[in-house]
């Protein structure tokens, strides 16, 4: 395939991601002209490569994003870069519309954004995987007749029942399960509690959480309820409660939560093979705040959970210890 990197879309932890132009494909090959393109180094290239692997395994399921093909590019001055093509959203991410909207979702909007986001972790669980970042920068909105919604990010996807590495925490703090905290679990809940934070704050416009600071805010969802707006429907409401239970063990699994009013609806179709249908997913959405901006996906690394507490709320300057975060490979 032969393409021409265009516009820069962004930067992630890993990667800079760009628009490209597609040229010239084979002629068994159906790319559409404009595609994602996410590149790195070759030599700090295995968490896209890893993506790239992740991809592969899921390819089939309509809700979540299309691996196009990769390739190795040298750069004018020398550098091999690795680059992974993507489906190409044209609306951006859900955090981008909602920042550029002011304003939340309609419940019902929210419903069809969170079953087709269900329908997606059904296929991801079944695969025996864990997303590990579910969050709404991490939720694609394609402009096609259907509008629909589409996870992507795999980049921390992991084997399920399979151990994080030691010390670290992965994903988005602010989205976080307590057992993630807590003990370094990463397995299907945690993706369950991320997904009730992420729906959260489609229907609110705010996280679950009040902390603002990241010590603080680890310490609060290991310890603290999170904030369900007494606003939403009792329906809603319910909804989010299963989400976030506090115990992984008694959280509803993403099939238990397919059957919930709140997002099964008439003649949707949720219990074939696959994903299901895909189903319409309108535009929408607001800014809910800078939190997530500070807290952008990462791994942390520190021994324990109780290091970060150690002095907390001791008061005085340095009562809380300093916690690194890095963007390890």
């Amino acid at each position: 395939m032969e393409w021409v990197r265009g516009t820069k879309l962004g930067r992630g932890t890993f990667a800079t991601v760009n628009v490209a132009v597609v040229i010239q494909t084979s002629s068994d090959q159906q790319t559409p002209l404009l595609v994602a393109v996410k590149s790195a180094p070759f030599s700090q290239s295995s968490t896209l490569q890893h993506e790239r692997s992740v991809l592969t395994n899921l390819d089939g399921c309509p809700h979540i994003i299309r691996c196009l093909g990769h390739d190795i590019t040298t750069e004018p001055n020398g550098e091999r870069r690795y680059n992974l093509f993507l489906e190409y959203a044209s609306r951006g991410s859900l955090h981008d519309l909602i920042r550029g909207d002011g304003a939340p979702l309609q419940e019902a909007v929210a419903r069809r954004h969170a079953r087709s986001v269900l329908l997606a972790l059904r296929h991801v669980h079944d695969k025996g995987l864990v997303h590990c970042d579910v969050k709404l920068r991490n939720i694609l909105v394609f402009n096609d007749d259907r509008q629909q919604v589409k996870i992507a990010d795999f980049g921390l996807a992991k084997r399920a029942s399979t151990k994080a590495d030691g010390g670290e925490f992965r994903g988005t703090p602010l989205y976080m399960a307590p057992e993630s905290i807590l003990r370094g679990e990463y397995e299907p809940p945690s993706d369950v509690w991320a997904f009730g934070c992420a729906v959260a704050e489609m229907m609110t416009g705010s996280s679950v959480w009040r902390c603002t600071e990241l010590k603080a805010l680890l310490f609060e969802i290991a310890s603290e309820e999170p904030l369900i707006w007494e606003g939403l429907s009792e329906q809603g409401k319910e909804f989010l409660r299963k989400c976030l239970v506090k115990d992984p063990a008694e959280r509803w699994t993403v099939e238990m939560l397919l059957s919930h009013p709140f997002v099964a609806e008439e003649g949707v179709v949720i219990d074939g093979g696959g994903c299901a249908c895909p189903v319409d997913s309108p535009r929408s959405v607001f800014d809910f705040g800078r939190m997530e901006m500070a807290f952008e996906g990462c791994h942390l690394d520190f021994p324990s959970f109780l290091e970060v507490c150690r002095g907390f709320g001791g008061g005085g300057e340095g009562g809380v210890p300093e916690v690194e975060v890095s963007a390890a490979e």
